[in-house]
């Protein structure tokens, strides 16, 4: 039997590269490195997005619409149009805010694929291919999305948003509000859980060492949170 018989008769199915993903990530990289594949997992994340957005509304509108007041205020509208203005907004957020929570979730994967492709690709003078990439982030985000069904109870019972599995759990609630809790915030145990299975298939699609592609994305990651962070200080 030759070599390529016998890698096709070891491909993973996809429940295998599903469960893979959390356990043996290496495993499910290469298989997509062989025979890359996104719709399913691509469905599911797009899926589990569009039902934690829905059953997390009612906790989300009332954050949403609270800010929204305040910032009206601090522009000086009238109460009644304030009123107006809000009515408008609780009549058709709800549904326009679960489709661009799945609108935006393609959106960035694709972006993230993109830059790590040109990262990869052009910087550090490797080569794969694009779909190879968004196979790999497909599958990667399944962890985020576990992570959005665990804490989607916990939000609900706590009625708040501002619920993580992050550092920032041990600080009061007074300092939701500063940059030291947003920057905690950032440091997600799913979230770094998803970086480090992000790093090993970066080092299997490109072939670098499992160190060279840590510290690439790694440093990505840092980047994005000082970019957020930055943004969140100037408004």
């Amino acid at each position: 039997m030759s070599a390529t018989s016998e890698a096709a008769g070891k491909e993973l199915g996809i429940f295998e590269k599903i469960s893979n993903i959390f356990f043996a990530p290496r495993k499910t990289f290469e298989s997509l490195d062989r025979k890359p594949d996104w719709i399913i997992p691509l469905i599911i994340v797009l899926l589990i997005t569009f039902i934690v957005t829905s059953v997390l509304m009612p906790v989300i509108m009332p954050e949403q619409m609270a800010k929204q007041r305040v910032k009206m205020e601090e522009r000086g509208m009238s109460q009644d149009e304030i009123d107006r203005a809000m009515a408008a907004t609780e009549k058709f957020s709800g549904i326009i805010g679960t489709v661009m929570g799945v609108i935006g979730t393609l959106i960035m994967l694709l972006i993230i694929s993109g830059l790590l492709l040109f990262v990869g690709n052009v910087i550090l003078g490797g080569q794969t291919s694009f779909k190879k990439m968004f196979s790999g982030i497909c599958y990667s985000s399944l962890i985020s999305s576990l992570g959005s069904i665990i804490l989607t109870p916990i939000i609900l019972a706590k009625k708040s948003m501002d619920v993580s599995f992050s550092f920032a759990s041990f600080l009061s609630s007074d300092a939701s509000e500063t940059l030291i809790y947003e920057f905690l915030k950032k440091i997600d145990f799913f979230a770094i859980w998803e970086i480090i299975v992000l790093a090993i298939g970066f080092s299997v699609f490109y072939k670098f060492s499992t160190k060279k592609s840590m510290i690439t994305i790694g440093s990505l990651y840092a980047i994005y949170v000082i970019i957020s962070l930055v943004v969140k200080s100037i408004f």
